[in-house]
Order: C-alpha cells, then structure tokens, then sequence
C-alpha cells in the first residue's frame, strides 16, 4: 500500500490519538509499529532517535510519521490503519474522515459486519462497464490484465498450479501492488501448486456450506475481476475446455472484493 507524504502527515493524528481516541503514549506507539515491523525500543529517556546523526529524541508525532513513511510501499501499512480505525473508540466518524484522505490516493474503505477493510482501488461509478468473454489464449488475456493493476490484487482460488501466472503475481507483489492470495488447501495445491508462501495468503479448508471452496475470481484495483470455470492450473490452459469473463465494471468488483474478505474472515476465524 503505497501513500503520498501529504495522506501520511494527514494520517498521524488518527495514529497518536490526539484527535480521536483511544491516546497512544510513546510506549503504545512503540508497541504498535513493533507488531508491523520495526524493532523499537522505548526506554527511559523516551521515544528511540530516528537517526544517528541527531541526538534529540522525537515527539510523538515526529515518530509516527517516520514509521508510516518507512511501512509506505508495503502491506503491513494497510494492517496497521485497519487496526488503528477498527479500535477506535469512534470508528464510523474516524472512518469517514481517513476515508477522505485515502479516496485521492486511489483507496477506499468498505465494511463488513462492523469491521472496516482497506480495499486497492475506488469505485469510479463514471466508467460504463464491459464484459469480455474469453475461450482460448486464457493465459495470455490474464497476464495481459494482471500487468496493468496499479494499487492491488485479490484472488481466491481452488487450484493453482500455473507457474507463469504466479511469477506474474510476485512481479507484481515485488513492484509495490498489494497483492493478496486465498486458496483452497487440498492435496493438489499442496502436492502440486506453486509456492504460495512467497505471497500473502490464506487458506481455505472447505465451503461455508461443508463442500469444497470451488470459487475462482479475481479483483484488480477494485475495478475488475477475472472469473470463469478456469483454474490457474496448467490443466486449465493446455488441456481442457475453458472460459473466463474479464469484467471491468467497479460495482461488480467492489461485490467480488467482499467476498474476498468474507472468506478469508471465516477462514482465519
């Protein structure tokens, strides 16, 4: 997840609490930043020095932005401002209002059972919405679509063993795209599926309704999906019949990205 210096200046305050609570002191920060990466250490004389060169010790404010900066670009960004929105003691004004900085940088949030979520991409209910259906060349109108996604990636798949379209994905995992996996954990993945450890992921051991998690789609910045009867499978592409529809249309996108988020919620529960 990637943010201008100007939307992370704006984000601070939400961080330290000084507009809204709960307030976090130096040690809450440093605890916080901790849980996505950074390895602070908040000891007698207060907040640790952000550079070497310089002995005084930062505000609170001073710190937080540092930290955002330094997480800009990766997806522990977006876990840390969903928790921060998600603890507030106001989520729905707090909500609103980081919504607004998110919105011209290409994010928005969505809610989902009173949990808010942090999707790639806003709907742009300006752009008409087109339909393309694909029988052969699958592969190719699926590398084509996945190389102009700009913000982020959200696929939910029963199996995946096609290499190409899983480099493709690292690509653009590896080039800043917020790219995030959900798969369906049975024999063949496991046996036979690329290594999905090397992208965030989530596994999925059945079907809400107790069968097998048989859904294949994916959501590109929140203003397409790709779905079919295709499975990211070599099968998929050199031996069997298949179809995929691309579908550029932000509405549709924004149901498939919850259902994204439904699945992978259930899934961790």
């Amino acid at each position: 997840m990637n943010l201008s210096h100007f939307a992370i200046k704006s984000i601070v305050p939400f961080i330290t609490g000084d507009e809204f609570p709960p307030y976090r002191n130096g040690p809450k920060l440093v605890e916080l930043f901790n849980k996505y990466g950074s390895r602070d250490v908040y000891d007698g004389k207060g907040l640790p020095k952000l550079d070497k060169a310089n002995s005084n010790r930062p505000a609170r404010k001073q710190y937080v932005e540092r930290r955002l900066l330094e997480l800009s670009g990766k997806h522990e960004l977006r876990q840390l401002l969903e928790e921060v929105m998600n603890g507030s003691d106001n989520k729905k004004e707090i909500v609103s209002k980081v919504n607004n900085i998110l919105n011209p940088e290409k994010y928005g949030i969505t809610e989902l059972d009173g949990t808010y979520s942090i999707q790639g991409g806003i709907i742009d209910k300006s752009l008409p919405a087109r339909n393309e259906a694909h029988f052969k060349d699958i592969e190719n109108q699926i590398l084509s679509t996945l190389n102009n996604a700009r913000v982020s990636i959200r696929l939910v798949m029963a199996w995946f063993t096609n290499e190409t379209l899983f480099k493709k994905l690292l690509s653009k995992h590896n080039d800043g795209i917020d790219v995030q996996l959900a798969i369906y954990d049975d024999g063949i993945n496991k046996k036979h599926g690329v290594n999905f450890s090397e992208l965030p992921n989530t596994r999925i051991n059945r079907s809400t309704k107790g069968g097998i998690m048989h859904d294949k789609f994916c959501v590109i910045d929140n203003q397409i999906v790709i779905t079919g009867s295709y499975n990211w499978t070599n099968n998929a592409e050199f031996k069997n019949d298949e179809n995929i529809t691309i579908e550029k249309d932000p509405e549709q996108a924004s149901r498939y990205s919850e259902e994204f988020r439904r699945l992978t919620k259930i899934a961790m529960d």
